[in-house]
């Protein structure tokens, strides 16, 4: 079997134009104004003038030219991005939690980074487009890459076509991924091409709609796919019975995509976008006012000087002035866009605005936080499951025990910081008789970022610098014996 041809699922096909203005929108106003008229379209003026007329290169467009300027003075206002970067940063205030069997402690992606910033990229693909694609793969050759696994992610845009086996009542399985690996390589005299080439992921016969059977993949140019040239890739002669691909969404890890999540903000830009340029182009038109002489006696195309120590001669009777826009709709255009700036502000970046809550409370923040970020809980925990999916994968192709694999989202999105009048009072509380221990209000601690040392630590650099009647001072009898009992050891000392 082969073709030469590269068809796309057509889901694909159809959620293609977000994805791609998802990413555009999120790099911003370069890329915004590099797509021309798709974001921005012409006036009637612009192709009255000539705009998207052929012209001689030699010959200047009007249209052409003054389209240009438009979009120039045009700004587009970012909100995207600043969301993005604003929920990924709440999703990792705080360290997710990763437990794996010892021979998988040192895994890392493709580009050598811990799991932790794996996670933090995959949560920030589900953020742009809503959707990502996750691989385990061997290095091609001994001696590429250490003796595991390695894990690649896969923006939405290179995940083509896919198959999950029959549509009647049975569990989804992937049993084919077609994957873009398109790629600029550096050829002779160090100047780059575009190579275009294809992943396939196949799960049995490449032929058949069948989820059963042994995992082979491929990579193949411009001539196209050969089921012959497959190879079927082996751990210490392991090989696997599913695909190590995981299609995480939006909130969820099914191969159907989901709109991204933040697609509303991102056409509320757009729309900001082409509201700005209208507004810009009325402003600049304030400032070209016409010169009108009524009466005059100047001849056809006679150059008029105006302004300071310039001299206007006309008969009797005869009259000169300016004519231009009014500026009558400016105020209106300006109002807005101040809307439009406030909307976009309260669906993004301002999400956690502390602006005149500095007396708010932690219970009334989080309250206030958790009703505009339930997406957020629902984001984080569909990015650790497909991770997790994918690590028990690895570590089923390893030989070890995929139960040992958890990985747990930090869903701590709102916690207030802990000041030193919280933890007076809590340590209050613990002198009245609260039952909680001084490792608890350690760990508490720790957590918050106030120390990165353990308990034990800084017990030993503290211990002549607290005095036992201190709050936070451990009595030498019953509370030593909690902490042990907390730590897992016991002690022949009764001190």
């Amino acid at each position: 079997m082969s073709e030469n041809l590269v068809s796309s699922h057509p889901l694909f096909i159809e959620h293609l134009p977000d994805w791609r203005q998802m990413r555009d929108t999120y790099k911003g106003e370069r890329r915004v104004k590099a797509a021309g008229t798709t974001y921005l379209p012409a006036t009637a003026s612009h192709i009255a003038d000539g705009y998207g007329a052929a012209t001689p290169a030699a010959k200047p467009n009007p249209g052409q030219e003054a389209y240009a300027a438009y979009k120039k003075r045009a700004r587009y206002h970012n909100f995207v991005r600043e969301a993005v970067q604003m929920a990924v940063g709440m999703m990792h205030n705080q360290p997710p939690k990763i437990e794996l069997p010892t021979a998988m402690e040192n895994i890392r992606s493709t580009r050598n980074e811990k799991l932790e910033d794996f996670l933090r990229r995959i949560n920030s693909e589900q953020l742009i487009t809503g959707r990502v694609g996750l691989m385990a793969d061997l290095p091609r050759t001994p001696g590429d890459g250490p003796d595991q696994p390695m894990l690649a992610l896969y923006a939405a845009e290179r995940i083509i076509n896919w198959d999950t086996g029959n549509t009647d009542l049975t569990f989804d399985q992937l049993n084919m991924v077609i994957l873009d690996e398109s790629t600029n390589v550096r050829k002779d005299n160090f100047m780059w091409d575009l190579e275009t080439q294809h992943r396939y992921l196949i799960l049995g016969d490449a032929d058949e709609n069948n989820p059963n059977g042994v995992y082979r993949q491929g990579l193949f140019g411009d001539a196209g796919f050969s089921d012959t040239e497959l190879m079927t890739p082996s751990y210490r002669g392991q090989t696997l019975q599913k695909l190590p691909f995981v299609i995480v969404n939006s909130v969820d890890i099914t191969s159907d995509p989901d709109d991204p999540v933040l697609l509303d903000l991102s056409n509320l830009c757009l729309t900001m976008y082409r509201s700005d340029a209208d507004y810009r182009q009325n402003l600049f038109m304030q400032g070209q006012d016409t010169f009108v002489t009524v009466g005059g006696s100047f001849d056809e195309g006679e150059a008029v000087r105006t302004g300071a120590g310039a001299r206007i001669d006309l008969p009797m009777g005869a009259d000169a002035k300016y004519i231009g826009v009014q500026s009558s709709g400016l105020q209106e255009q300006r109002e807005a866009l101040d809307r439009l700036e406030s909307r976009a502000g309260t669906m993004g970046a301002q999400t956690l605005d502390s602006t005149s809550r500095e007396r708010e409370s932690g219970d009334s923040m989080r309250i206030r936080v958790a009703s505009r970020t339930a997406d957020l809980n629902q984001i984080a925990d569909a990015g650790a499951m497909a991770l997790e999916d994918l690590l028990k994968t690895c570590a089923i192709w390893m030989g070890e025990n995929p139960d040992e694999v958890s990985v747990t989202a930090n869903k701590e999105f709102g916690e207030m910081p802990l000041t030193g009048q919280t933890m007076v009072e809590m340590a209050t509380a613990r002198t009245l008789g609260f039952p909680i221990s001084a490792r608890s209000l350690h760990d508490l601690a720790r957590k918050r970022r106030i120390t990165s040392m353990s308990f034990e630590e800084e017990q030993s650099i503290a211990k002549d610098e607290i005095d036992e009647d201190h709050p936070f001072a451990i009595p030498k009898t019953a509370d030593r014996a909690g902490a042990d009992q907390n730590t897992g050891e016991t002690s022949n000392n009764p001190e």
